[in-house]
């Protein structure tokens, strides 16, 4: 394949994501300025996210990735990043907050969570542009994500 069918091939995907992407533009930027308020503690961070709308407005769960062990005694073991979330900055997202709340929760069944206690920040508020939104900052990924990044011998890989 030749440099222009590959570069070709990449604008085409890029064009479809976007042409699935039914998230509306105010939203893309709550999203990104959201992710700013995750720090990792320690190595890299990879946000991720989740908009789901509804006629009470949007629900944007995020949370930072895995990392998956490749190779050595650790082999696919997944790592969690540590961080912390300035709640400045989370303030500065929302141009007023209705709820501001901290949950810990049990998870005894261990369906959708890795951990047995699971911990989410949970804001409910208007968006700048004036768009109801209520925000979950998950402490670690959903089951279902996928890690991502990969540690091997040979370096870290993103999916």
């Amino acid at each position: 394949m030749s440099l222009e069918e590959l570069l070709q091939q990449m604008e085409d995907f890029r064009s479809r994501k976007e042409k699935r992407d039914c998230r509306p533009d105010w939203l893309k930027r709550f999203v990104n300025s959201a992710a700013t308020v995750f720090e990792p503690l320690a190595h890299s961070g990879r946000v991720g996210f989740d908009c789901q709308g509804d006629e009470h407005g949007w629900t944007v769960c995020m949370y930072l990735g895995t990392t998956e062990i490749i190779g050595g005694p650790r082999d696919g073991q997944i790592e969690h990043t540590s961080f912390m979330v300035d709640l400045k900055k989370l303030e500065n997202i929302f141009t007023s907050i209705d709820r501001l709340e901290w949950y810990s929760i049990a998870n005894e069944t261990g369906e959708r969570f890795d951990d047995a206690t699971r911990s989410v920040l949970s804001v409910r508020g208007q968006a700048v542009e004036g768009e109801s939104v209520h925000l979950e900052l998950l402490h670690t990924p959903p089951r279902f994500v996928e890690p991502a990044f990969r540690n091997s011998k040979d370096g870290v890989d993103l999916f």
